[in-house]
């Protein structure tokens, strides 16, 4: 299975409180297309990590199982970096 990793950016640059609240939207959307509620799942279906790259910079990253899914996150996350 091929994962969709989203790179929002260094952690400075992420406003917290939009990106929970793009998490709980896209976690809302995604119980809501749920055929079978309570189906255990090979991995979970998303990750979030916060990774370094080359300069030392952290970076926040999600980590998607399926397109998407990970096109569904950054409708939301989009909807609040506007917002914000």
């Amino acid at each position: 299975m091929k994962e969709v990793i989203l790179d929002l950016g260094p952690v400075h640059a992420v406003d917290e409180a939009a990106f929970a609240q793009a998490i709980e939207q896209w976690a809302e959307w995604q119980a809501s297309r749920e055929t079978q509620p309570g189906k255990e799942r090979d991995a979970p279906d998303l990750m979030i990590k916060t990774v370094s790259d080359a300069a030392g910079t952290l970076r926040k990253s999600v980590i998607f199982q399926k397109p998407e899914w990970a096109s569904a996150f950054m409708g939301f996350w989009e909807g609040e970096c506007a917002a914000s």
